[in-house]
């Protein structure tokens, strides 16, 4: 028992978070059908699976004085969110006016089966207690087989009705230019999937049972659980949407840390240029995007404190080195800022030399050139034997007193 109500539980907790977040959020939209269905299905799926843990069922047994009512309550909100579900993908789908057509044949049927299946309920002999089992200790009796059966359908064919139009819909050309969105209805109709292996499963044992064969019985117990999981596909169904278009995908988060490390090296070199500009805001020292940005903010500033010192002869002999070496332009230009940053930030110079034309020190033109043009910076300042050779050809020069 304790794993049944450790699931159902967590299962409903977070249905009834999603809830009141969904409700919180569409307040100022109450008028639309759309939002009523949607408030809908994430109430009676939040309620029916916390409804259903076995601690839960003894509670509402007792408070009715009904015998097995709780699965009456339950199987009801089931039926209720299959037919609010399928009612919500058709408002996704359709315009309000071409969806109501359709939307309220569901209405009917399915008010018309939870009003059969409470007949039944009240006109079958079922006194004694059964908290998870129900379904295979009456599955011989009559109208209890009936009520079932009328149950597991109207569960199929309304989750697979969703998830057949949410499928639909994520292919449509107008909402798969929107990947968010389509990412969402993929999850949603990977949610409403769930409900219909549960009623396949639970129609299998029914029949059998019926023929006489207890062996799958145990297939019968194990439904609920898998049908209860569809709270978290449904939960990133409804998120992703909303969510997604304010994340950077992860890729993008996977560039950004390598970018961070790539530039670290030269960011620790010349942080004693102004280390006082050195910052990281609260709470984003894990934050891949702040951290790159921050630091280019900051190789920026210790560039230019740096562009004094920038000698033309310097500059010239690197263009020479790599042109010889046959390196890309972009390779060239970045060897050529790594030997004038590495030569300039020594600490051997003290007074400003000969400089290159202003016109010669670029900034990247757009975010992602800036981030690249500094990352082959780096590289070079660390790795490219022309800087080498460069710096050390300068510094020999300053030692001789420039007589070189």
């Amino acid at each position: 028992m304790a794993i049944f109500n450790l699931i159902y539980l967590s299962c409903g907790i977070v249905g009834l978070l999603l809830l009141a977040y969904k409700i919180r959020a569409l307040r100022s939209s109450w008028g639309s059908p759309r939002v009523v269905a949607l408030i809908a299905t994430v109430f009676f799926s939040a309620f029916a699976v916390l409804f259903a843990a076995p601690a839960n069922i003894t509670w509402i047994n007792w408070v009715s004085g009904v015998p097995n009512f709780a699965a009456l309550l339950v199987y009801g909100l089931v039926v209720g969110f299959a037919g609010s579900s399928f009612a919500l993908v058709l408002y996704w789908r359709y315009p309000p006016a071409q969806a109501w057509q359709r939307v309220r044949l569901i209405l009917v049927s399915y008010t018309s089966i939870v009003a059969a299946m409470i007949v039944l309920f009240f006109k079958s002999e079922i006194q004694e207690e059964r908290q998870v089992d129900f379904d295979t200790f009456y599955a011989t009796q009559p109208t209890v087989a009936v009520f079932l059966f009328i149950y597991l359908v109207a569960t199929g064919v309304g989750c697979g009705g969703q998830a057949y139009h949410c499928w639909q819909g994520a292919r449509d050309e107008a909402i798969s230019a929107r990947p968010w969105l389509a990412r969402g209805l993929r999850w949603y109709c990977f949610a409403g999937l769930f409900p219909v292996a549960f009623a396949v499963i639970k129609l299998f044992v029914l029949m059998m049972n019926w023929f006489g064969e207890r062996s799958f019985d145990v297939l019968s117990l194990t439904a609920p659980l898998m049908a209860s999981l569809s709270m978290i596909p449904l939960v990133i169904a409804m998120a992703l949407p909303v969510f997604g278009p304010r994340r950077p995908s992860p890729s993008l988060w996977v560039r950004r840390w390598r970018t961070y490390f790539a530039l670290r090296p030269l960011h620790r070199a010349l942080v004693h240029v102004n280390p006082g500009i050195v910052l990281v805001a609260p709470g984003k020292f894990l934050n891949p995007h702040h951290r790159v940005r921050r630091q280019i903010i900051e190789l920026n500033d210790w560039r230019w404190a740096l562009t004094p010192y920038f000698d033309l002869s310097v500059g010239e002999t690197a263009t020479s080195l790599a042109r010889q070496a046959s390196l890309p332009k972009d390779e060239v230009a970045a060897v050529v800022e790594a030997a004038q940053l590495r030569a300039a930030g020594s600490g051997g110079r003290r007074t400003p030399a000969k400089r290159r034309p202003a016109s010669e020190i670029v900034d990247g033109t757009d975010l992602a050139a800036e981030h690249d043009r500094w990352v082959r910076i780096s590289r070079a300042y660390q790795h490219s034997p022309i800087v080498d050779a460069v710096v050390a050809g300068a510094v020999r020069v300053d030692a001789a007193g420039g007589k070189e």
